[in-house]
């Protein structure tokens, strides 16, 4: 068959064209996800806990300099870990506000 049949051929039948089309596009997502292939997206931020999502909202006029070095102090301080720091400093924060 030459390429000039196939094509006349596929453009009589291009609801059958698509549909094979589709079949084939879910049966490769449906291989990757059994296989466990993934893509690394570019240019996304590493997953943050929700203490550190809070911690970021709470002290957003800061620059990301000054957070670190707060949550570094409070870690020194109360000799905690970076979860325990944030949480300690949102917990300041909010006793401050409170006091107005």
């Amino acid at each position: 068959m030459e390429l000039e049949q196939i094509l006349a051929t596929a453009r009589g039948n291009m609801g059958t064209v698509m549909l094979a089309v589709v079949a084939l596009a879910v049966l490769a997502a449906l291989f990757m996800t059994i296989s466990g292939v993934r893509f690394k997206r570019r240019g996304t931020a590493p997953r943050l806990s929700t203490d550190e999502l809070r911690f970021r909202n709470v002290f957003a006029m800061m620059s990301e300099d000054r957070r670190q070095s707060l949550i570094s102090y409070y870690s020194q301080k109360h000799g905690c870990g970076r979860e325990e720091a944030m949480r300690r400093a949102i917990e300041d924060r909010a006793r401050d506000e409170g006091r107005w």
